[in-house]
């Protein structure tokens, strides 16, 4: 992300919160659409389930095992409840917040899933209903209820944009030290930093991630060029380079096998307008 995060402290998160009234509203549904530049929101939860939908740049979404990187295609339902954290740095949020009520079922984790044009002018539509909206406001409930009948059949689709966590704090510092800086991610470093041997953080990470280091690696640099090819103007040859890949081929392929998209192609339906030559 190209702009410095702004963090928040788990207190200054929770007060922010309190001050929104999110927990609070009188509707059972409404639209907020965060005004906080770089915020990154410490751990918490809410009453209600979130749509979460970056309309431009790249948002990061971290639950118990796993982080998520949300470019424009993608939208993340995060369950009421489920204790997450979550940085826009420069991305444009817009959430929809729904009672649990609203799905006939329940939610039991977070879903990851590619955004329809249709949803995302919904979403875009219902900004003019935010958190002190009306309950008995009848355009807005019909409203927001056929959002949840587009939203529903669209939970079990899509990439996931998906980076493991960890479980023990070894491995999560590994993890830590390979994304402070993808381009030189490397296994000595990372196991120094983590306490530990080449050979030991190799295995525990295996056992705790289901991927191997370098697969690792790879994906993650794929998804900071998912960062990098959202929210800047670097060409996707500089972009391939700044995140470690030695050639625009090797980066197109493995682009393609975590995103299923080229990466010129992701560039275009992300930041629609002129292309950015390679």
């Amino acid at each position: 992300m190209s702009s410095k995060a702004r963090f928040l402290t788990a207190a200054q998160t929770a007060d922010r919160l309190a001050r929104l009234g999110l927990d609070q509203a009188r509707a059972r549904t409404f639209a907020y659409e965060d005004e906080l530049p770089g915020a990154a929101y410490a751990w918490h939860t809410h009453a209600r389930h979130q749509l979460l939908c970056p309309m431009t740049g790249t948002a990061r979404l971290d639950v118990a095992e796993a982080s998520f990187l949300l470019p424009p295609q993608r939208a993340a339902l995060i369950p009421a409840g489920e204790r997450h954290a979550m940085a826009r740095r420069d991305a444009s949020i817009v959430s929809i917040y729904f009672d649990p009520s609203t799905f006939p079922y329940p939610l039991p984790a977070v879903r990851i899933f590619e955004v329809p044009a249709l949803l995302r002018e919904m979403v875009l539509h219902a900004r003019r209903w935010p958190v002190a909206r009306g309950p008995d406001d009848a355009a807005a409930n019909t409203f927001f209820s056929a959002m949840a009948d587009i939203v529903g059949p669209l939970l079990d689709r899509g990439a996931t944009y998906r980076l493991p966590r960890g479980r023990t704090q070894p491995v999560q510092r590994a993890i830590a030290c390979a994304l402070e800086d993808v381009s030189s991610a490397e296994l000595s470093r990372a196991a120094a930093f983590a306490g530990a041997t080449e050979r030991t953080l190799r295995r525990r990470f295996r056992e705790e991630t289901g991927m191997t280091w370098r697969a690792f690696v790879t994906r993650a640099r794929v998804l900071r060029a998912v960062d990098l090819l959202s929210s800047s103007d670097a060409s996707v040859t500089q972009v391939a380079l700044d995140v470690g890949f030695q050639s625009l081929g090797a980066f197109a392929a493995a682009f393609r096998a975590v995103t299923g998209q080229t990466p010129s192609g992701f560039r275009k339906a992300a930041r629609p307008g002129p292309a950015v030559d390679a």
